[in-house]
């Protein structure tokens, strides 16, 4: 009968592999709200985001990344919101309404990345955002993490929710990229609850360090912790209120660590 050995030194990169994975999904479990409902805001496709159901026309969105679809930032104005969005990669914008204004500038994680970039708190100096908390929308392609990184807690702080499109998980086995993630990841945590999860299923599922299950892109959404109660996740994602982010393709079913319920409970 032949032996199959495995190499002392692939053993160890894998095992360190998945430490560093698992340390970064342990930063991903969902939360529960008992109190409070959610909805998904877009047309059905790509381009689509759930918040708390608890938004007021008085909240300014911000919304970074539009590309070809405005289907949230559409939704959002018609229910009255004014929403200011920043992207210097097209040329106009894919529909209008009365209550959008354009930025022909992106998001950068710090001063002077570019002529086109500015960073948030740039951003905020230059625009009107009234009394009530603002809500933040990002879809930058993968510079999100050097974004939510660098964000000073004071400047998160002033949002009420958050939902960004987190790229690139994929490459959590890489030290480097993976710390990147922990920081953004820890940076949000200390403030806000993450209470919905949905995988874009274009992007699929990789299976890191040999046994861990991880997609390619999330869709996530937060709220600040002081706003709400929060319990351990009893949902299985995706949920009746989320829709396939490209319909020729089924759904990712998040039935897998950080995602399932009792994740909480089982966090490294």
């Amino acid at each position: 009968m032949a032996i199959r050995t495995i190499p002392h030194g692939y053993r160890q990169k894998t095992e360190q592999g998945a430490r560093s994975v698992l340390e970064t999904l342990a930063l991903l479990v969902p939360w529960d709200l008992p109190d409070h409902g959610k909805a998904l805001f877009g047309a059905a496709g790509d381009g689509d985001y759930v918040l708390v159901d608890m938004c007021r026309p008085s909240q300014v969105i911000l919304s970074f990344g539009i590309g070809p679809s405005v289907n949230f930032d559409l939704v959002m104005a018609e229910r009255g919101h004014k929403i200011i969005m920043f992207d210097h990669t097209i040329e106009q914008l894919p529909a209008e309404h009365e209550n959008f204004t354009w930025v022909k500038t992106g998001l950068a994680a710090a001063p002077g990345a570019g002529p086109k970039l500015a960073t948030l708190a740039e951003h905020l100096a230059g625009v009107e955002l009234g009394p009530d908390r603002p809500i933040l929308k990002i879809d930058i392609e993968g510079d999100e993490w050097e974004v939510f990184a660098a964000l000073p807690p004071e400047l998160l702080g002033q949002f009420e929710q958050v939902t960004f499109e987190a790229h690139a998980l994929d490459r959590l086995v890489e030290p480097e990229f993976s710390a990147l993630v922990q920081a953004a990841l820890r940076n949000l945590n200390a403030q806000f609850t993450l209470c919905h999860v949905h995988a874009n299923n274009f992007g699929g599922v990789s299976i890191l360090a040999d046994s861990i299950p991880v997609p390619y892109a999330l869709e996530l959404s937060y709220v600040r912790t002081d706003l709400v109660r929060r319990a351990a996740s009893r949902t299985f994602y995706p949920t009746l209120i989320d829709r396939p982010n490209f319909d020729v393709l089924p759904e990712v079913n998040l039935w897998f660590y950080p995602f399932f319920p009792g994740s909480v409970e089982a966090k490294v």
